[in-house]
């Protein structure tokens, strides 16, 4: 065979397997934010706020304390990258004209989400960096630079792939999933489905929000919650 058409043959053939590792990430995305069973516990917690009682599940499928796996995950790695999906693509420059009400309280729960994670993720970093052995101000300043590994991104194209092919959501890289109306959320809920994985699930913005607040709660341990 003609060594010029033999090397078109074997860029075609790369650039297909290319194609078809993309699309297959893409394709199975949901699979990586999707339990594979029932949950091995649940809970209940009740969280007052604007003048009424909202109710969240917390759900466990990795150690069977749904309150366990929430802090294991958001505390228990030191983290390469911490990548926050704050849902649609429609939300990346939302229009409240167009979309009304959805706009401003994603924004408002993507924000908070923002606020709750980073400084976890960047106390982390520091521990890290002084365990390392940097200085105190060394490792400050490095983990302050990591601010930059804190990336927010809506759930287009390429995270989908990243998802799927297991690029983002593992034990280097956390990856955090606000999943409202928009999204075809089912029920009021916060899972981790595996490791590297946490996804806050609500019916509607409000309580997508309220869970959010749940979250910070959780974090700072002092959440109180009943079996379901």
């Amino acid at each position: 065979m003609d060594k010029k058409l033999l090397g078109v043959l074997l860029s075609i053939i790369v650039v297909l397997a290319c194609v078809g590792v993309v699309f297959y990430g893409y394709f199975t995305w949901e699979k990586a934010i999707t339990p594979s069973g029932e949950p091995l516990d649940r809970v209940l917690v009740k969280v007052p706020y604007g003048g009424r009682e909202h109710k969240v599940l917390l759900e466990s499928y990795n150690t069977g304390d749904p309150l366990l796996d929430l802090n294991l995950t958001l505390r228990s790695n030191v983290y390469d990258d911490l990548t926050i999906i704050v849902g649609d693509p429609i939300f990346r420059n939302c229009d409240p004209q167009r979309y009304g009400q959805a706009c401003v309280l994603r924004t408002k729960t993507a924000s908070e989400i923002s606020v709750t994670l980073s400084p976890i993720f960047t106390a982390a970093r520091y521990w890290y960096y002084l365990h390392s052995g940097y200085s105190e101000s060394d490792a400050l300043a490095k983990a302050q630079a990591d601010k930059d590994k804190v990336h927010t991104t809506t759930l287009a194209f390429a995270q989908k792939v990243k998802l799927g092919l297991g690029l983002i959501g593992n034990k280097n890289h956390l990856v955090v999933i606000l999943k409202g109306p928009v999204e075809g959320a089912k029920t009021n809920r916060i899972y981790t489905p595996k490791e590297g994985v946490l996804v806050l699930e609500a019916t509607n913005e409000q309580t997508l929000f309220v869970e959010v607040v749940a979250l910070k709660t959780i974090i700072a341990s002092k959440a109180t919650g009943e079996e379901s």
